[in-house]
This record gives C-alpha cells, structure tokens and sequence, in this order.
C-alpha cells in the first residue's frame, strides 16, 4: 500500500515539473513570436513609458505624433 502511494506521488511530483517546463516554454516562445512580429512591422517594443506624458493624462489627437 505504502508502495503505491510513494509511487503515485513520485509520478504527480514528476508531471507536475515536465507540465510547468512545457508551459513555460510555451509562454517564452509567444513573447518571443509577439516581439519578432512587433520588430517586422517596423515598430519596436515599448521598454516603458516614454516622453512627457504621464499616465492618465489626456492628450488631444492632433498633438499625437
């Protein structure tokens, strides 16, 4: 009895790590595609907020360049 519950716990625990590595692959490799998308249009990632413009602040179309 105590066997197979070992045994159980031992493959959960194994899964558990293979699923967590897969989907963090999974999640590098789509920030990767998003970026390289971002790079093809000629337009280049955002690092952060840029400019004199703070959060929240409303700017007018025109003024948008």
């Amino acid at each position: 009895m105590w066997r197979f519950l070992l045994l159980i716990g031992i493959v959960s625990y194994i899964l558990y790590k293979v699923g967590s590595f897969f989907f963090r692959m999974g999640a590098a490799s789509q920030n990767i595609k998003s970026r390289d998308k971002a790079q093809s249009n000629g337009a280049a990632p955002k690092k952060g907020a840029s400019g004199k413009i703070k959060g929240g602040d409303y700017v007018d179309y025109e003024e948008v360049k």
